[in-house]
C-alpha cells in the first residue's frame, strides 16, 4: 500500500509540473498571440471549436479511461481502441466537412468555413496517439508524458508566434493548434510502442465501450454546455464579445487546469487501484477531497479579486470587457471543480451511467437559463445562469456520488461551503481596505500575500484543513522513496 501512495505522489508531482510548464507556456503564448490578434479573430476560432471539441469527445468516447480502469488488459484491447477512434475521427472529419459550409453561412462567415475544415483534421491526427497516451496513464509514467507535451507545445507556440507576426492572422492560431497535435502525435509513434496490429474485437470492444459510452455521452453534453455560449454570443451578440468570451474563458481555464489536469487523472489511476479496500479507500480519498477544495478555492479567489488587473497586465486595455466574463466563470469553476471530483467515484465504481443522467439533468437546467438570456438579449443574466447551474449540480453529484460510495455525510459539503466563504469575506474585506488605502490598478498586489496567508489561516482556524501539517506529511512520504 505505501509503494502505491509513493507512486501516487511521485505521479501527482510530475503531472503538476508538467500541467504548471505547459499552461505557463500556453499562458505567455496566449499573451503574445492577444496582442497582435483581435477579439474578432479569436471569436473566429471560438465558434469552430465548439465543433471540434465536441467531435473529440466522440472521438476517444471513454476508451481511454476504460483501458485505464480495467485490470488486465490485452494488446487486442489497445488494437480495438486505436480502429475504433481513427474510423470515428474519419466519419466525424467528413461530416464537419459537408456542413461547414451551412455553419459559415449561419454566422455570416465565409472564413469559418476554411478554418473549420482546417481544424477537423486535428481529429484524425489524434486518433493516432490515443492509445498510447492510455499506456501511459495507465502505467502512471507522468514524466513521460510530461515531457512529451511540454516539447510539442513548445514547438507549435513558437510557430503560431511567428506566423502571427507575419499578418497570418485566425491562421496563426489554426496551424499552431494543428502543429501540436502533429508533433505530439509523432512523438508518441517515435518514443512509444505503437499497437502492433490493426484488429477490431467485438467482445473486447463491447466490455470497454460499457464504461466509456456514459461518460462519452455525458462529456459531450458537458462540452456542448460548456462551449454553447461561444455559438450564441457569436450569433445573438457579436463575434467581437465570442472572442472576449473565449480569451476570458482560456485565462479561467490555466489555473483550474492546473489543478485538473494534474490531480483528478492522478486520484482516478490510483482510486482504481484502491477499490477493492474501502477503508483505505475513504481515508486516501477524504484527505485528497480536503486539499483539493482549499487549494481550488484559493485559486478560485485570487483570480476573481485580481481579474481586471490580470487582463490589462497580460492581455492589454482592448481585452478589458472579458473581465466580467472571467469573473463569473471562475465562481462557476469551483463548484465545476468539486463535481469532477465527484465524478471519479463514479467511474472508479463503473456506475458512469450515473454521470449521463446528472450531465442531462444540467443541461436541462442550463438550457432554461439560455433561452432565458437570449430571449432577453441579457449577457448577465445569460452568465449568471451558468453559474447557478453549476452551483446546483454539484450538489446533484454529491448527493449520488456517495449514495454509491456507501459512505454519506455531509462533511464534504460543509467543507466547501466553508470554503466559498472565507473566499467572499476575504474578497469583500480587502476591496474595502484598498478603498480606505486608495489602492487601485496594479496596486492591488501589495495585498496579495495578505491575501494568501490570511486564507490558509482562516482554513486552519474554520477546521478545512492544516496546509503546513498536511505539506509535512507529504514531504514525508516523498523523503522515504
Amino acid at each position: 500500500m505505501s509503494t502505491l501512495k509513493k507512486n501516487f505522489i511521485i505521479g501527482f508531482i510530475w503531472s503538476f509540473i508538467g500541467q504548471i510548464s505547459y499552461l505557463i507556456i500556453a499562458l505567455v503564448t496566449n499573451i503574445i498571440l492577444a496582442r497582435i490578434l483581435s477579439p474578432y479573430e479569436f471569436g473566429q476560432v471560438g465558434i469552430v471549436m465548439f465543433f471540434i471539441l465536441i467531435s473529440k469527445v466522440l472521438t476517444e468516447s471513454g476508451l481511454t479511461g476504460a483501458l485505464v480502469r480495467k485490470k488486465e488488459v490485452s494488446e487486442e484491447d489497445f488494437s480495438t481502441v486505436f480502429v475504433f477512434n481513427l474510423v470515428i475521427s474519419v466519419v466525424l472529419f467528413i461530416i464537419l466537412l459537408l456542413f461547414s459550409g451551412i455553419i459559415a453561412d449561419f454566422y455570416n462567415n465565409k472564413l469559418l468555413q476554411n478554418v473549420l475544415i482546417a481544424l477537423s483534421s486535428v481529429l484524425i491526427i489524434n486518433a493516432f496517439q490515443f492509445t498510447q497516451n492510455a499506456k501511459i496513464i495507465r502505467d502512471l509514467k507522468f514524466k513521460k508524458q510530461s515531457i512529451y507535451t511540454l516539447v510539442s507545445v513548445i514547438i507549435s507556440s513558437v510557430i503560431g508566434i511567428v506566423l502571427a507576426f507575419l499578418k497570418y492572422g485566425v491562421w496563426a492560431l489554426v496551424i499552431m493548434q494543428i502543429s501540436n497535435a502533429f508533433i505530439l502525435t509523432l512523438i508518441y509513434w517515435v518514443f512509444e510502442e505503437p499497437t502492433k496490429s490493426f484488429v477490431f474485437n467485438k467482445n473486447s470492444f463491447k466490455y470497454l465501450y460499457k464504461f466509456g459510452i456514459n461518460t462519452t455521452f455525458a462529456s459531450m453534453i458537458n462540452s456542448i454546455s460548456d462551449n454553447i455560449y461561444n455559438l450564441i454570443l457569436g450569433k445573438y451578440f457579436s463575434i467581437h464579445y465570442t472572442g472576449l468570451y473565449y480569451q476570458a474563458k482560456k485565462l479561467q481555464e490555466i489555473p483550474v487546469g492546473i489543478v485538473k489536469s494534474s490531480t483528478l487523472g492522478v486520484v482516478f489511476s490510483t482510486l482504481s487501484k484502491l477499490q477493492d479496500n474501502r477503508v483505505e479507500f475513504g481515508r486516501f480519498y477524504v484527505r485528497i477531497a480536503t486539499i483539493f477544495t482549499t487549494i481550488v478555492g484559493l485559486i478560485c479567489l485570487l483570480v476573481f479579486f485580481y481579474a481586471e488587473q490580470s487582463i490589462l497586465l497580460l492581455y492589454g486595455g482592448k481585452w478589458i470587457k472579458a473581465a466580467f466574463f472571467v469573473k463569473i466563470l471562475i465562481l462557476a469553476s469551483y463548484f465545476y471543480m468539486q463535481e469532477m471530483l465527484n465524478r471519479v467515484l463514479f467511474k472508479v465504481f463503473d456506475k458512469t451511467d450515473k454521470i449521463l443522467y446528472l450531465e442531462i439533468i444540467k443541461s436541462v437546467i442550463q438550457l432554461i437559463s439560455v433561452i432565458v438570456g437570449v430571449i432577453l438579449l441579457d449577457l448577465k443574466v445569460l452568465l449568471y445562469g451558468f453559474l447557478i447551474t453549476s452551483i446546483i449540480s454539484y450538489f446533484f453529484n454529491y448527493y449520488f456520488s456517495r449514495s454509491i460510495y456507501g459512505n454519506f455525510s455531509w462533511m464534504e459539503v460543509i467543507t466547501v461551503l466553508k470554503v466559498i466563504t472565507i473566499a467572499i469575506f476575504l474578497n469583500y474585506t480587502l476591496t474595502k481596505i484598498a478603498k480606505i488605502l486608495n489602492l487601485c490598478g496594479y496596486e492591488l498586489f501589495y495585498v496579495l500575500p495578505f491575501l494568501i496567508i490570511l486564507y490558509f489561516i482562516l482554513t486552519k482556524i474554520c477546521h478545512v484543513v492544516d496546509i503546513i501539517s498536511e505539506t509535512k506529511i507529504i514531504l514525508k512520504q516523498i523523503k522515504k522513496k
